[in-house]
């Protein structure tokens, strides 16, 4: 059998075009079709209801780039990657202070 090379394969696409990647979130728990969409906008004083999002969270492989997304879209309503309202409030607090920092770091030196 003769090798092509790496993109052999590649070029017998019919389309023409490179393979495109799984997206991360085909993997997330909230992708599950048993697990109702409601239950990651809770309401925010429903202590219960958060903290079983917040659980289901816990149990997903995706958890942590789900949270950074959430995070860099600015995402502020519903349980993101593990973290309420509050706590996605209190992150994007501490990094704004951070990247001010940086910048005032930036200018002095």
């Amino acid at each position: 059998m003769k090798y092509d090379g790496i993109f052999s394969r590649l070029r017998s696409d019919s389309r023409g075009s490179l393979p495109r990647p799984v997206h991360w979130s085909t993997a997330a728990v909230c992708k599950d079709p048993e697990i109702d969409p409601d239950v990651w906008f809770p309401i925010p004083t429903d202590t219960l209801a958060v903290e079983y999002a917040k659980s289901l969270c816990r149990r997903c492989p995706v958890e942590m780039r789900c949270r950074t997304d959430a995070l860099n879209r600015g995402e502020e309503h519903g349980v993101w990657g593990g973290l309420d309202e509050d706590e996605l409030r209190a992150v994007r607090k501490v990094r704004r202070a951070a990247a001010a920092k940086e910048k005032q770091a930036a200018k002095a030196g």
